[in-house]
């Protein structure tokens, strides 16, 4: 969520500062991935942005476009989110042999690349 940030502030003694702001609570959910072809010569980023909460569909949906953009066999590394694991997008990993699909340690996101995207 984009929130307002926080700070201390200086003000008359005896008198409390009061900042104001228009208070939102916006959001932008995040689909992406960093693609390395086999032979590391060309990098990519495919990504796809959504205003609401990201469910199995959008996954599934990203996967589908991804899979047609990029040929042969894809190594696909992502973290234990429980979305990851609905079962619409394990339908959909089981159906396509091309993609392999592998864990990050849980707690680890220094190890996912697409993290400091």
């Amino acid at each position: 969520m984009l929130i307002p940030n926080i700070r201390k502030t200086w003000g008359p003694s005896g008198e409390t500062p009061i900042h104001r702001h228009s208070y939102r609570r916006d959001r932008i959910s995040t689909i992406s991935a960093v693609t390395v072809s086999p032979i590391r010569e060309r990098m990519g980023l495919l990504i796809d942005f959504h205003q609401i909460n990201i469910t199995g569909t959008e996954v599934r949906t990203f996967l589908e476009a991804m899979l047609r953009h990029l040929r042969d066999h894809v190594v696909l590394l992502w973290d234990g989110g429980p979305i990851h694991k609905r079962r619409e997008v394990q339908d959909f990993i089981r159906r396509h042999p091309r993609l392999h699909v592998y864990r990050f340690p849980a707690y680890a996101p220094e190890l996912n690349p697409d993290e400091l995207v």
